[in-house]
């Protein structure tokens, strides 16, 4: 029997094969390790945002195994990685750049 796709429980190994798998995208390993811990340190704090694991920009859905619930400080560190992805084309980059550096701003 196939176990149940839930992100909280997969190991950094699970969710880059998942999001591989997903997108087609493999994304740097420290990526991978935060996105994974954020996504479990901050399940009880307040003020949270929505973070696209996969962004929409790489062509990331909204399905919930694709979404973490972040602060927004590691939401803005998982930007500043993201950044590290070596399979970006340009326009992504350019996007995510432009998201990141809006994050900066605050």
């Amino acid at each position: 029997m196939k176990r149940k796709l839930n992100i909280f429980y997969m190991t950094d190994t699970e969710l880059s094969d998942f999001l591989f798998n997903a997108y087609k995208i493999r994304f740097p390993t420290a990526y991978i390790h935060f996105a994974n811990n954020f996504n479990k340190l901050d399940v009880n704090c307040k003020n949270l945002q929505t973070h696209h694991l996969c962004p929409r920009s790489c062509g990331g859905t909204d399905i919930k195994e694709n979404l973490v619930r972040i602060t927004f400080h590691h939401h803005r560190k998982l930007h500043k990685l993201i950044l590290q992805t070596k399979e970006l084309t340009n326009e992504q980059r350019q996007k995510l750049t432009f998201a990141y550096q809006k994050m900066k701003k605050g």
